[in-house]
């Protein structure tokens, strides 16, 4: 066994939308609904493109798409969906999850979210299922320049758990 292969695991990054919890085709139906309140169509290939990316970089890909749009209106309609669904609904926590975190609370692992959601609503939707307070760190969409596919979001991750990257990767 090489060197590379007894690496110690010593943290556990998580994403949150789909991942942890059930929420990912929620905010894509927010996206259909807020479209269709400005007459715009948000079909599911521009919702592909935009899965796992922050606010700007929809609000820059949706502006070129649709020329004259009112981003912040749009953004806001899409929220108040989500809003009133998981008021009705609830949020769906994933199967283990739990026991997951319990395992690596318990085993002493550092835990982060890297979630591409404004930290706001990380915190409400993991207060809403009883997990915060396993998490030693948030890394939000809203707290980073560049979104997924691009690592910044773990990079910062590992900075805020005292990991090197190397050790990360």
């Amino acid at each position: 066994m090489n060197a590379k292969n007894n690496k110690k695991i010593n943290a556990v990054i998580f994403d949150m939308d789909g991942t942890m919890i059930d929420t990912e085709k929620t905010k894509e139906n927010g996206w259909k609904y807020a479209g269709n309140c400005q007459n715009i169509k948000i079909d599911d290939d521009i919702l592909s493109e935009m899965r796992g990316t922050n606010k700007e970089y929809c609000e820059e890909l949706l502006c070129k798409k649709f020329k004259n749009i009112n981003f912040k209106k749009l953004y806001n309609h899409r929220n108040e969906f989500i809003e009133r669904y998981i008021n009705t609904n609830g949020i769906k926590m994933k199967k283990g999850l739990m026991e997951i975190l319990k395992f690596l609370k318990n085993n002493h692992y550092k835990i982060a979210v890297a979630s591409s959601s404004e930290e706001e609503t990380i915190r409400r939707y993991l207060t809403k299922i009883n997990v915060l307070d396993f998490f030693d760190v948030i890394v939000a969409g809203d707290m980073i320049e560049n979104g997924k596919p691009n690592p910044e979001i773990y990079l910062k991750a590992l900075e805020l758990l005292h990991i090197p990257k190397e050790k990360g990767m």
